[in-house]
């Protein structure tokens, strides 16, 4: 059985690929060449060793619909037996008349993106809507012919999609495995991580402070209209709590790590100049996660999102790997149907929560460090064994030769692609003669 896994957002491919690999599984990860620098397989290892079943085709979202393009998609994609993918896979897939078998979202790709219909805002491209509608429709049509989706159910709470959808896959509330594990046993004693760029920073921080904060989350929103709630962090939350924190604990050498990642940044720097902590803050750059995940491992607290409420994510996935005491904002009433128990977290909704819960953690560090450890138990048992397990069952129970998309949908797909290269075709020339003329 060979298997590839498509598109890499959130590393989230690499790293299924990887516990996929260590279950004796042939399994190749084949990715775009414009996703984000910080989701490739190089910025989630300390090693080089995934270059032995990592491939890039060299297309990008743009660039996917000449006949080329396609044939060579095409062959990269043959000879596989089972796919699973994330982001546009279930669209290049059907691109080539292919199935997806198991389709694990980062979110949009899902619950928005299927469902785009104009332009956003100030786009300068004229041929940008065709190429985003076609990709889209591709997008749908791969999902509908999708056999399962792992999914947390959350999502469809806050983002109703199933019943757009029309698809016939098995839905699991659940996501695929978003961190690998075990390569951050002994981080800090692993010779590779002391060459990454920022290691001496990440040390000296360390060296020099009691208590190591560690906030990776996007900046994004707090001051902005209500009907965007869902994508705001609550990252003034955080800062206006851990600002009572420090100035009600002069002596203690403290710093809260911050990343210029988000549309606010400039709003919570200005926040923390207005409160007078800037002294306690550090601000990291962007980073990969290998990075990043250092840092987090020598730190001593690590935070979530403090506005609305989500189980799993990335930061908090990340920090319950790490064996570290998560603050975190979280409902328990809209998971426990869900789950017979739930990781163990310093749980705060308001700035004086954050506050509090800081100083019960001073009070008594080695409890909160003891139940992390349960935080790494939880990981492990619902977002790696559990998703691997039908995962699993999928691959096993397969039917033979059915990799490939009904012939009417690979007609319609055939028809789509001959309208798409006419109408971009037209919109290009448009573009030149406004600009000839202009």
């Amino acid at each position: 059985m060979k298997i590839a896994c498509l598109a890499n957002m959130n590393n989230m491919m690499f790293v299924l690929c990887r516990y996929l690999r260590d279950s004796g599984f042939d399994t190749h990860l084949i990715t775009l060449s414009d996703e984000p620098s910080h989701f490739t397989p190089a910025s989630d290892t300390y090693s080089d060793e995934y270059l032995n079943y990592f491939s890039v085709l060299p297309y990008t979202k743009s660039t996917i619909y000449t006949e080329e393009a396609i044939t060579e998609i095409k062959a990269a994609l043959d000879g596989f037996d089972f796919y699973i993918g994330t982001d546009i896979a279930p669209a290049l897939l059907a691109l080539v008349g292919k199935k997806l078998d198991v389709f694990i979202p980062h979110g949009s790709d899902l619950y928005s993106f299927p469902f785009e219909t104009t332009r956003p805002p100030k786009s300068n491209k004229v041929w940008w809507l065709r190429e985003k509608q076609t990709l889209r429709k591709f997008q749908l049509t791969g999902i509908q012919h999708t056999s399962v989706i792992l999914f947390p159910e959350e999502y469809n709470i806050r983002f109703p999609f199933k019943d757009k959808l029309n698809t016939g896959a098995k839905y699991y509330n659940t996501s695929g495995p978003m961190v690998y594990s075990p390569q951050y046993k002994g981080i800090t004693e692993n010779e590779a991580v002391k060459a990454l760029p920022n290691f001496n920073l990440f040390s000296r921080l360390r060296a020099e402070n009691e208590l190591l904060i560690f906030s990776h989350s996007r900046h994004n929103g707090f001051h902005k209209d209500p009907s965007v709630v869902l994508y705001q962090k609550g990252n003034d939350i955080l800062i206006k709590g851990f600002a009572s924190f420090v100035k009600n604990r002069p002596s203690l050498t403290c710093q809260l790590i911050l990343f210029e990642y988000g549309r606010n940044v400039e709003a919570s720097k200005t926040l923390i100049e207005s409160l007078g902590i800037k002294e306690y803050v550090s601000w990291m750059p962007i980073m990969p996660r290998n990075e990043i995940m250092f840092g987090l491992n020598i730190s001593d607290i690590a935070c979530g999102h403090f506005k609305t409420s989500w189980l799993t994510c990335g930061v908090v996935n990340e920090t319950l790997a790490s064996n570290k005491p998560l603050i975190h904002n979280r409902d328990d009433a809209l998971y426990i149907e869900d789950y017979k128990t739930l990781y163990p977290l310093l749980n705060v909704k308001t700035a004086d929560d954050v506050t509090t819960r800081l100083s019960d953690y001073m009070k008594n560090p080695e409890k909160y460090k003891k139940e992390a450890e349960e935080g790494s138990k939880w990981l492990l048992e619902h977002t790696v064994q559990y998703p691997l397990e039908i995962i699993k069952k999928t691959i096993k129970n397969k039917p033979a030769k059915s990799t490939d998309l009904p012939l009417t949908e690979q007609s319609n797909g055939l028809q789509l692609l001959k309208n798409h290269r006419r109408e971009d075709k037209r919109l290009r020339i448009t573009a030149k003669l406004k600009n000839y003329f202009r």
